[in-house]
């Protein structure tokens, strides 16, 4: 019992480590900043909480992409821990590990699960881009 709560534990840990990672230390870090919505470009914006597994494995499957994306696409993270994060989810209504595609005008398009299939997830993206562009 008490190795399975310590393994659980250390997993937690690992999970926060590696979203802190993701979002603030490895390569370009994703912008929280939702005021790029609207300004001319698509945005993806993913409702995120750093310690939950499918908010994690969300950003995750974004990293390993986004730079494929990026001259096209803006990627921004709704932080469930802060109160515009979680505003912004909530007027969607989007779950964590969820996100909303909005077009160049911020119009919000669709809400979507992000596939954990990298290759699902860049049809997925490029169809949503070939219908704005």
């Amino acid at each position: 019992m008490i190795k399975t709560i310590t393994l659980s534990t250390a997993l937690i840990a690992a999970l926060l480590a590696l979203g802190f990672l993701l979002t603030m230390g490895i390569g370009k870090p994703v912008s929280t900043d939702l005021s790029v919505i609207g300004q001319g470009k698509p945005v993806l914006v993913l409702a995120y909480e750093s310690f939950s597994p499918n908010g994690v494995e969300a950003l995750n499957s974004l990293q390993q992409v986004r730079h494929d994306f990026d001259s096209r696409l803006d990627f921004v993270v709704a932080d469930l821990g802060t109160p515009q994060g979680r505003g912004f989810a909530s007027r969607y209504k989007l779950a964590n590990g969820q996100a909303l595609f909005l077009n160049q005008n911020g119009q919000p398009l669709r809400v979507i699960n992000i596939p954990a299939d990298e290759h699902e997830l860049r049809r997925s993206l490029e169809s949503k881009l070939a219908a704005v562009e």
